[in-house]
């Protein structure tokens, strides 16, 4: 299928002006999000001045109004002239309350500024002479971003539906396995498993130091006592770890890697023979022309991958930079190099792939 579309100048020029102008607006509602004050509006009993509206998010009214201005011309919010009363109507509500479990869009619009924090280094990068990659550190809290999404997937979705959908697994994990989830970041994955089957025994593994420490700590203030965090490298886990894990989880890290061959070598490795892996991953095809009558959102994951998957991949001599879009076929060949079985199936609440993987026998 040919990526070309047939337009006029006018309709190309109206669909440019619209893209651009989103990209504005994005800023502002991930402003909306920050500030707390979507979470105000969707708490209003009534219609408000900016006033109000302004004193129960405990901000600046003259920095309010000019972003509910903004809202207004976004259609996100809508205006009464003759009270001078902002107020969201209730169906709009579940869209922008980003812990409902309803919609991510809002969480996506936090990442427009995160991003744009590097956007001069990543122009470096295009160049022929430039540099390589970025570091993970060019990011204004990155893992924070990534963690606030990840948080909505799994508070909704890891323990209510993802693992009674894997055959046996909630039974094993009841019963007490060990498990390891790689890229764990701040550690929400693993908490919740650690939570929810006291049983099993769960090692959180990243080579961010302060996502470990910060997963640590909520770790102990829950008093967690089944939980391990190690700071490593997961293309060079712990050589002790031979045939150790009944369960590996790998929530949107495979693509991320730069060594994504070592990394599934090392997970073939740390294994038992019977084990089982998790790999959320890309939901896309790994033709772009196959991609072309996907969600519109599609996009989305494209920037995102420009912007950070491909440098902080590239960062490193000889990273791969898969990228956010590499797709399922080529997640399922390069799984299958590596010496797995696996199932692709969509993963509950979102449009990436479930690879569930055994070792081949």
């Amino acid at each position: 299928m040919a990526a070309n579309v047939t337009d006029t100048f006018e309709e190309f020029t109206s669909h440019l002006n619209n893209i651009v102008s989103g990209g504005y607006m994005t800023m502002a509602i991930g402003l909306g999000v920050d500030t707390g004050l979507f979470d105000v509006m969707c708490n209003m009993d009534r219609p408000k001045t900016s006033e109000e509206i302004a004193d129960l998010a405990g901000l600046k009214e003259r920095y309010v109004r000019e972003w509910l201005g903004a809202m207004v011309m976004g259609r996100i919010v809508d205006f009464n002239g003759d009270q001078e009363t902002y107020h969201i109507p209730e169906h709009r509500i579940p869209a922008l309350k980003p812990k409902s479990g309803q919609n991510v869009m809002t969480l996506y619009a936090k990442g427009v500024p995160m991003l744009s924090s590097v956007y001069k280094d990543l122009a470096e990068c295009f160049k022929k002479d430039g540099p390589g990659g970025m570091a993970y550190s060019k990011y204004s809290d990155f893992h924070g971003f990534m963690a606030g999404l990840s948080s909505r997937w799994f508070d909704n979705y890891l323990i209510q539906h993802f693992v009674p959908g894997i055959p046996t697994l909630k039974e094993k994990l009841d019963s007490g396995i060990q498990v390891l989830d790689v890229g764990c970041g701040e550690g929400g994955a693993s908490h919740l498993f650690a939570q929810n089957y006291p049983n099993s025994q769960i090692y959180g593994l990243d080579f961010q130091q302060h996502c470990i420490t910060k997963a640590t700590e909520i770790a102990a203030n829950k008093g967690l006592e089944n939980i391990h965090f190690v700071c490593q490298e997961a293309s060079g886990m712990d050589p002790i770890w031979d045939s150790k894990f009944d369960y590996v989880f790998m929530h949107e890290i495979l693509h991320d890697s730069a060594y994504p061959d070592k990394l599934l070598d090392e997970t073939y490795r740390v294994m038992k023979s019977d084990g089982i892996l998790s790999v959320i991953d890309t939901g896309a095809h790994s033709k772009l022309e196959d991609n072309l009558n996907l969600s519109p959102t599609i996009g989305i994951s494209y920037v995102c991958s420009m912007m950070n998957c491909v440098p902080v991949s590239l960062n490193f001599e000889g990273g791969m930079g898969l990228g956010a879009v590499w797709g399922k076929e080529r997640a399922v060949e390069m799984l299958s190099d590596h010496g797995f079985d696996c199932e692709v199936s969509k993963t509950p609440g979102t449009k990436f792939g479930h690879f569930l993987c055994k070792k081949a026998k």
